[in-house]
């Protein structure tokens, strides 16, 4: 039982020396700067980010760490399950990702058309005689997702009178949401605002992985 709780204490302090290396990365600052605005003892903090060694990160140092990056000691504690990929996924796994949100019947696809600049086979273009390719704005052909917010009109034909006005006060009522869709909108909408803060380095990744997290957690659906 003591090996077991001592691997356990051991993942937890790896996870927090991963998570402070990151958040100093990202803010680009090294040991001595952080030891000096948290007013942590240099050899301590030393020691504390020390992989090889047995000494664990007290919650006094968390705490001054997690002030000091403005992140919440579940960040560095590995608490969030939302992670910036650190690789681009292969196709075969973004296949597969597809695969199965649309098994989940909640997504519409459709054709679509998108103008863009290519270039098509033929003659070059300009000085360029011997060019194999030349360019040309084309619209092309692409299937596209959405989650629509409305469901589709039910079909009446054949109802008789009463029929027909059961179903037309239902819709008066209820409207014809898909309340599901709705809320997946809204995180897209709000999860696109954070993503283009984040590229922009106006809001540090601690930060936009724990607001989508929180997100996340908060949705009824």
């Amino acid at each position: 039982m003591e090996k077991i709780e001592k691997k356990a204490k051991e993942g937890i302090q790896l996870t927090i020396i991963e998570k402070i290396e990151a958040l100093m990365e990202d803010n680009k600052i090294n040991q001595a700067t952080l030891a000096r605005e948290t007013g942590i003892a240099p050899a301590q903090l030393s020691k504390c980010l020390n992989r090889k060694g047995n000494n664990y990160v007290g919650i006094d140092t968390l705490l001054r760490i997690s002030d000091y990056f403005k992140v919440p000691v579940d960040h560095l504690l590995g608490r969030s399950t939302i992670r910036l990929p650190e690789k681009s996924l292969s196709n075969a796994d973004i296949c597969r990702q597809l695969v199965n949100l649309i098994e989940t019947n909640t997504v519409n696809i459709i054709n679509a058309a998108v103008e863009e600049d290519t270039y098509q086979p033929g003659k070059g273009n300009g000085e360029d005689q011997a060019g194999q390719y030349r360019y040309e704005k084309k619209k092309n052909s692409y299937k596209m997702f959405f989650f629509s917010n409305f469901r589709p009109l039910p079909d009446m034909k054949g109802m008789n009178k009463t029929e027909k006005k059961k179903v037309e006060t239902e819709l008066n009522a209820t409207g014809l949401y898909y309340p599901k869709r709705v809320e997946i909108n809204a995180f897209i909408e709000y999860y696109l605002k954070l993503r283009e803060l984040h590229k922009k380095n106006d809001l540090p990744r601690a930060f936009f992985e724990q607001a989508i997290e929180d997100r996340l957690n908060q949705m009824r659906y």
